[in-house]
């Protein structure tokens, strides 16, 4: 029987500083496209026509409040993920690395409480996503230079070159 991969660990960094055993949890963006319906005379159902990206997030939080975290609100700092994935019949680690570009756009304090952890949450809007696996892009997502970029292929390459770009 083969046993999953599964993500065992990560580590955050942002703008190239290591955030290992400060970052507690991350959540990475959401891929998503924006449809519009079309049906057509003759069509029995409607069918989802691509008209871009939906906007996307990611949020990272952390076991302390750092100053350099807490002054990371409005400003363009890229995010790097980097989880590791084992499987049960070796010790040979998959990686993972998720680079994330926006602009740090919330900062969630969580509640304050004695006796407990109270987490910092940062979200940043996101620009920029790429996804490597093992050395091999996955995706690239450039909003603002238009690329889609998915297995080797930019989806939107043609796009720019009708717009004259």
């Amino acid at each position: 029987m083969a046993y999953p991969r599964t993500i065992r660990d990560y580590n955050a960094f942002i703008d190239g500083v290591s955030y290992f055993g400060k970052s507690t949890e991350a959540t990475l963006p959401k891929l998503a496209l924006q449809t519009e319906d079309h049906r057509g005379a003759g069509m029995d159902a409607p069918i989802a026509i691509d008209m871009g990206m939906q906007g996307m997030t990611a949020d990272v939080s952390f076991a302390e409040w750092s100053p350099e975290l807490c002054h990371l609100f409005g400003t363009r700092k890229t995010l790097v993920l980097r989880p590791g994935a084992l499987g049960e019949d070796d010790f040979t680690a998959d990686t993972y690395i998720f680079t994330i570009g926006g602009r740090w756009s919330g900062w969630e304090g969580s509640t304050l409480k004695a006796g407990g952890s109270v987490p910092l949450k940062l979200t940043t809007s996101v620009h920029y996503f790429k996804a490597e696996f093992n050395g091999a892009q996955l995706f690239e997502i450039d909003i603002e230079n238009g690329k889609r970029i998915i297995n080797g292929v930019d989806q939107l390459a043609s796009m720019r070159q009708a717009m004259g770009l």
